[in-house]
């Protein structure tokens, strides 16, 4: 069985979305300084929620989904490690899974569909996973959705570019190595993006 989603096997999606190393990603979450200071337990629930958000997103993909808040802060840290996220991306689903930052805050009607859509997260999380719970650390209801959703392939707007000149010198990538792993570094650039922090060392 193929998704809207992709055009992977859902049962391959799905083992690629749990494979998934999040660790770097718990390590800023965990910072109180850089992310939101998070105890590595809390930041270990996020995960599992943030994946589980990812499977609905691939076995339910007919299905509007909103995320909690805490699961969109950590959707929010894995895009910001683009490197990571745009190989994750292709690994998982093949192509890059853009994220919708305004959803429910476009008006009253955007609201409402923003609160059906949290009821309707939290049914098919309990009905997939048996209780909705460790999805934010409590029930998801509407003033605890995100105002976010994420965009289908069919639906995306690309309203926006980056230019080289323009870009910001923490590894510039560039469309030639963009999924090879490489960075394009300058003389004053002295971060190493293929070493990513590890949790064991936080330890």
């Amino acid at each position: 069985m193929h998704t809207k989603l992709t055009n992977h096997p859902v049962e391959q999606v799905i083992a690629a979305i749990q494979a998934l190393d999040l660790d770097p990603i718990k390590f800023k979450l965990m910072d109180a300084v850089e992310g939101h200071g998070w105890s590595r337990e809390y930041a270990d629930r996020m995960e599992l929620a943030y994946k589980r958000f990812l499977i609905l997103s691939v076995t339910h993909p007919e299905e509007t989904l909103a995320p909690s808040k805490d699961v969109d802060r950590f959707w929010h840290g894995h895009i910001l490690d683009t490197l990571k996220y745009a190989e994750d991306c292709e690994k998982a689903f093949g192509y890059f899974l853009h994220h919708f930052p305004y959803f429910g805050i476009r008006g009253a009607e955007d609201a409402a569909n923003l609160a059906e859509a949290a009821e309707n997260t939290k049914r098919l999380y309990r009905q997939e996973f048996g209780s909705a719970q460790a999805w934010s650390g409590g029930t998801i209801k509407a003033e605890t959705a995100a105002y976010c959703g994420e965009i289908r392939a069919e639906t995306a707007a690309y309203c926006g570019e980056i230019r080289a000149e323009t870009a910001a010198y923490c590894g510039e990538i560039t469309n030639e190595n963009a999924f090879q792993g490489k960075a394009v570094r300058h003389a004053s650039d002295k971060l190493n993006v293929s070493a990513r922090p590890s949790l064991l060392a936080a330890v």
